[in-house]
């Protein structure tokens, strides 16, 4: 007969077999087990008696025991307290991403338990759990563990989801119970034999892409790996259920060209039929998704965390060869070069081309449009689509629609730089001028180098400018050259002596310093200007006027040999107010003076920032500047 221990008079005997179970345990555990089936023999319906026997074997870890002592407690008294503690532990394990030892033992020991328990045991912890969320979450991990339960409880899921979301997160694309729809829920019922309700069907891809879509843009803490990859597998998988001939698209490896290759020829294909509701909605919702992946990766090549980049129309100048081609390949030829896409870096931009090419299908009839315009808004696309639109209208040259997206945005250096680009290729010098005036007067601390490349023999050249200081300046003064030349070849003011002519070669000369030698050719025509009239005179020489070059030209047109020209380059200098310095005359102290002056100014190229000095001579001279800019 057992005797309780002397002190312990208010102890069962229960309680004292598992005292003495315990006191073993720290030194034997053989012994504790002899004292735990002693109890377990006397008191066979003690649940006490069977979690401590359960809680020997899992110190033990003795994976096999511990599950069939956790399945007897289970079984016999599925409302105790201490078992469901257990049971939660077991749960949030199974669910757990992380591998703790602890962790990692529970787990081993689910696997033990017979398979119509670890069922039961789910379903009740689902039904038990007051939390929608946790609620949820079980249920998801039924299915993953008895995929043929997905049939029976999967669309229960969805609705739980669904409603919870509304109640709790309305208006909020990011959130959990979206996040377990769009990335647990959606794939396990799409790979499952379920059907589904056709509207139900594209309610929940909607949702999904929409989710996603919120997630890539503003990722929030909690991480989700390749999201773009399980956004395309929920396109597959739910365009499966819905029979879209495009669903299998999506099940290729991510190419932009692939992609966009194989949504055109299902565009051209069923052209007939962008009408019918099967043809348009997948056309719609799968060029969609496509047509935001190429913007994303688009826009991370063009806004790095190093460098950003902005869309701009250049110049082009295309050249035709002098031989007679035949006619085929003189059209592949001029084709090739109706546009040319060029950047400061590595990227070609062969992604907008791309994205352009999606949105014209997704715009191919009026049917197609409409259903964007209720899309966009649905997904709240507006920040993702924004941007493209203004590249848009800039790569189909439409430079009125440009100016129009554009008045509607913030005066960014980006878009005043496309501002000033529009201006220019509609012939508002004004305007461009305007643009560029507020451009300088917020340009970057980062230099940058000088482009090679605004420039190239295409008809139309779409340029990704560096957003920094070299690159900016040298393109607003290509603009203003530019701008100069029209100006002087509509009024021939270029060959008139003094005025005008003279104030805009003046300007010429100053503006071709930034990438010099680029502009070389450029100083050929204004010398051979010069030489024919015989004189030049420009008041802002000496303030802006450095580049060695340059310089070494105009003194040697002052020489007989370079044709004894004209110069009046001291205006307001203090060696000449009311004279011409010609090799015509006999004053050598003046002819000493200005050769002082132009080894002056020569002495500070390269010591003098050429930046800031255009910079100040677009900023201070603005006036001189517009009045060689007439419209034509």
């Amino acid at each position: 007969m057992l005797e309780n221990p002397k002190g312990s008079d208010n102890f069962s005997k229960e309680e004292y077999l598992i005292s003495r179970a315990k006191e073993a345990l720290k030194t034997d555990i053989y012994a504790a087990k002899s004292w735990l089936i002693t109890a377990k023999s006397l008191f066979p319906h003690s649940a006490k008696v069977q979690f401590e026997a359960y809680r020997i074997e899992k110190l033990s870890k003795n994976v096999k025991e511990a599950a069939k002592c956790f399945s007897e407690i289970f079984q016999n008294f599925p409302d105790d307290r201490d078992i469901w503690k257990e049971i939660e532990m077991v749960t949030a394990c199974l669910r757990s991403e992380q591998c703790d030892p602890d962790a990692d033992l529970l787990c081993q020991m689910f696997q033990h338990i017979p398979q119509d328990l670890q069922h039961r045991l789910l379903i009740m912890t689902a039904d038990h759990s007051e939390d929608t969320m946790e609620h949820c979450k079980l249920l998801l991990l039924l299915l993953r563990r008895f995929p043929q339960t997905i049939a029976t409880h999967g669309p229960r899921l969805v609705e739980t989801l669904l409603t919870a979301e509304k109640h709790s997160h309305p208006g909020r694309a990011v959130n959990g119970f979206r996040r377990l729809l769009a990335c647990d829920a959606l794939p396990l019922l799409g790979s499952a034999p379920v059907e589904l309700n056709p509207r139900l069907c594209v309610r929940l891809l909607c949702k999904a892409v929409e989710f996603y879509l919120a997630y890539i843009q503003h990722p929030p803490d909690a991480h989700i790996q390749q999201p773009w990859d399980r956004l395309f597998q929920v396109v597959e998988l739910t365009g499966g259920k819905l029979t879209w001939e495009l669903s299998t698209l999506f099940a290729t490896p991510w190419s932009r060209e692939i992609y966009s290759d194989r949504l055109q020829l299902y565009a051209s294909t069923y052209s007939g039929a962008l009408c019918e509701e099967l043809v348009a909605r997948q056309l719609l919702f799968c060029t969609f998704v496509v047509l935001m992946r190429v913007l994303h990766e688009h826009n991370a090549l063009v806004n790095t965390p190093e460098v950003a980049y902005c869309l701009v129309e250049a110049f082009g100048e295309l050249s035709y060869s002098p031989l007679v081609e035949p006619k085929l390949k003189r059209r592949k030829r001029e084709d090739s070069l109706a546009l040319m896409v060029t950047s400061d870096g590595d990227y070609n931009g062969n992604g907008l081309g791309i994205a352009v090419k999606l949105w014209d299908i997704l715009h191919s009839n009026d049917c197609l449009q409409r259903e964007v315009g209720k899309l966009s808004q649905q997904l709240r696309l507006d920040t993702w689509l924004s941007p493209f639109l203004t590249d848009l209208a800039i790569y189909k040259g439409l430079h009125r629609d440009t100016l129009a997206r554009l008045s509607q945005e913030s005066g960014s250096l980006s878009t005043q730089l496309q501002l000033a680009s529009s201006c220019y290729f509609l012939k508002d010098y004004k305007s461009m001028l305007e643009h560029i005036v507020l451009i300088t007067n917020m340009l970057p601390s980062t230099r940058g180098k000088t482009c090679t490349n605004l420039m190239v023999p295409a008809v139309r050249h779409l340029h990704y400018l560096t957003l920094a200081r070299n690159p900016i300046l040298q393109y607003c003064c290509r603009l203003l050259l530019s701008a100069i030349k029209v100006s002087c070849t509509f009024k021939e003011n270029f060959s008139m002596p003094g005025g005008v002519g003279d104030l805009a070669l003046g300007h010429a000369l100053v503006l071709m310093q930034i990438d010099w030698p680029q502009e070389a050719g450029t100083l050929g025509t204004i010398t051979e200007r010069i030489v024919s009239r015989g004189s030049f005179g420009y008041p802002l020489f000496q303030a802006y006027l450095i580049c060695v070059d340059i310089l070494e030209e105009l003194t040697y047109l002052w020489t007989e040999h370079g044709g004894g020209v004209s110069l009046d380059v001291a205006t307001g200098s203090g060696i000449l107010q009311s004279r011409r310095i010609t090799t015509r005359g006999a004053d050598k102290g003046v002819r000493e003076e200005v050769k002082q002056a132009m080894r002056r100014q020569a002495a500070r190229d390269g010591v003098e920032p050429l930046d800031e000095l255009i910079q100040r001579f677009i900023v201070n001279e603005k006036s001189a500047l517009l009045h060689t800019l007439i419209n034509p």
